[in-house]
């Protein structure tokens, strides 16, 4: 199955982001609160990585 890169990165940052939201709170609005900020941030800052990288060659 063919995924974009975009999708496995979302699919990735929402894993961790809900892997880590049931290590840390117990509370099921705290918990979602994490996954919304940590997976948003995972996602935003790639985002923006990338853009900061798209100039460079990569050779």
């Amino acid at each position: 199955m063919i995924r974009s890169h975009f999708l496995n990165m979302a699919i990735f940052s929402a894993l961790v982001a809900v892997f880590f939201a049931f290590l840390t709170q117990n509370e099921t609005r705290d918990r979602l609160r994490v996954i919304l900020i940590l997976g948003g941030s995972m996602i935003v800052l790639s985002l923006i990585l990338a853009y900061v990288m798209y100039p460079f060659p990569l050779r």
